[in-house]
């Protein structure tokens, strides 16, 4: 599959190069560009922007660092939200405020782009094992389409609702451990 990566920070990095060794296609961002190299040498392809990341994809896996740093890249400076194409498949993997889940939920609803929320439990080295416990909510088909994706970086997904928010007031109930 053909997979922008988004954020390629201290989880972000080992998450990607799991999908690069299970034989997807990745191009990849970062908002620091130095960040993408190891990812390069692996054959990943480097993007300059993020809307360069999603050219052509199937999916974007979005694992970026917090709140700001997804206004800044989905509704700011970057506006990925305008970019991404109906029907592309948006795993955003990050732990989030409800506020912006919500907001990203109704957003991607009125433009016909499926999402799904998916924060991840875990450290850097669960990352790197492909140990992650994920909690993934959306409509049923954007969770088939992100399952296959999510397995190759985690030992189980638990589905935990049919909006994509609801995974990260489940994530936040459970506080944030990872």
């Amino acid at each position: 599959m053909k997979v922008g990566f988004l954020g390629l920070g201290n989880m972000g990095t080992p998450m990607a190069l799991r999908l690069l060794v299970a034989g997807h296609e990745l191009s990849v961002w970062n908002r620091s560009e130095e960040r993408t190299k190891p990812l390069v040498r692996e054959g990943a392809i480097a993007a300059a922007t993020p809307a360069e990341a999603e050219l052509g994809s199937d999916a974007v896996i979005t694992m970026l660092l917090d709140d700001a740093a997804y206004e800044e890249v989905l509704f700011g400076v970057h506006r990925l939200i305008d970019v991404l194409s109906p029907g592309v498949l948006h795993i955003l993997c990050g732990t989030i405020s409800m506020a912006v889940g919500e907001r990203l939920t109704v957003e991607h609803a009125n433009r016909g782009i499926d999402l799904v929320g998916a924060p991840v439990f875990g450290s850097a080295s669960d990352a790197k094992d492909g140990r992650l416990w994920i909690l993934a909510a959306g409509a049923d088909k954007a969770v088939d389409r992100a399952r296959p994706l999510l397995e190759v970086f985690s030992r189980g997904i638990t589905v935990v609702g049919k909006e994509p928010h609801q995974a990260y007031a489940m994530k936040l109930a459970c506080g944030n451990r990872s």
